[in-house]
């Protein structure tokens, strides 16, 4: 049977439903209830102030062994950190890998969105995320009053469309839905989809639609429900339980089920990472193929997907020229 991938496809009209109570003048937060079974992300696939280690040099960092990074105050508070590395060939064009969490500070994203504003172009992940920069431009411009007829009509239609495709979504969609909203409440925590500004005129779709990524999975024999299955045995195998019972905090038990799955995951192999990453690179190559030299490129995509990245960049004749890491969490 024939599978819609759940994830961004949802975020997806969520921000667009988003723009649209700012365009009515109703606020989100009476809302946000509502439309939370439609916001499902798998937040064991997931990058913020910056850590306040300086750049490690490519002999000296973790990286990528390690894919994000556990910081602690003096006082005991805990940070997750995440990368940008930095990759660069013999034109002097730069690649960065911007490893992200779907769940973090909400100054975090307001840098990152400072921070992407510069290069020259972002890939992005997002199944199904290929119109998501025009739907953003045209609901600004409906919020302004400044969208001519022709595009109120295609902003309404968007918004039809991505509401009716997120209410087919499955029960296992509606679930992981709720679970990613409640942790960012109950963590005060904000969600990457609600503000990293896909609107840039240089971001760059990058990832499959959903038959494509649906087709990948069957080639490889998987299925959702058996790759949340899997994930959710390595973590419970690895004594991680962000709703475990005497933790210390949510967040910080959070942070160590993000860094145990981080580690090491058969997800690595999937299609969730392989199939995706190959397509990334599809786009990469044609973006490379058209950039001048000392040409400037990030990649943002969920942080498991970098290690198998950094090979493909290598392959490519990029070598790791160091790491940021910036605190996410």
């Amino acid at each position: 049977m024939k599978m819609k991938w759940m994830n961004e496809f949802a975020d997806l009209a969520s921000r667009v439903l988003r723009a649209a109570c700012s365009c009515l003048s109703v606020q989100w937060r009476d809302v946000r209830g509502a439309v939370a079974p439609v916001l499902p992300v798998l937040w064991v696939l997931c990058g913020a102030t910056f850590c306040p280690a300086a750049i490690e040099a490519p002999a000296d960092t973790v990286y990528p062994r390690a894919l994000l990074k556990h910081r602690v105050e003096p006082n005991g508070t805990e940070h997750l950190c995440t990368p940008i590395a930095r990759y660069k060939d013999a034109a002097g064009r730069t690649v960065d890998l911007v490893g992200a969490v779907h769940l973090g500070s909400a100054r975090y994203y307001r840098d990152l969105n400072r921070a992407f504003a510069r290069y020259d172009k972002v890939l992005y992940e997002m199944v199904d995320g290929e119109g998501m920069p025009e739907m953003l431009r045209l609901a600004r411009k409906v919020g302004q009053g400044k969208a001519t007829p022709e595009e109120e009509k295609r902003f309404k239609a968007a918004v039809a469309t991505q509401a009716d495709a997120s209410g087919k979504g499955s029960g296992v969609a509606s679930m992981l839905g709720r679970y990613y909203v409640l942790m960012a409440q109950a963590t005060d925590l904000s969600l990457q989809m609600e503000m990293i500004d896909y609107s840039l005129e240089n971001m760059v779709f990058a990832d499959m639609s959903s038959t494509e990524f649906s087709r990948a999975m069957a080639d490889r024999g998987e299925s959702w429900m058996g790759l949340i299955v899997r994930s959710l045995g390595e973590g419970g195998s690895a004594g991680v339980n962000p709703f475990a019972p005497g933790s210390s905090s949510l967040k910080a038990s959070l942070i160590r089920a993000l860094l145990a799955e981080s580690s090491g995951s058969s997800l690595e192999s999937s299609a969730v990472i392989i199939s995706r990453n190959e397509r990334c690179f599809e786009v990469l190559d044609r973006v490379l193929a058209s950039s001048p030299e000392r040409s400037r490129i990030a990649i943002f995509y969920g942080a498991m997907h970098l290690r198998d990245m950094h090979r493909r960049l290598q392959k490519r004749g990029f070598t790791l020229h160091g790491v940021q890491w910036i605190t996410a969490i």
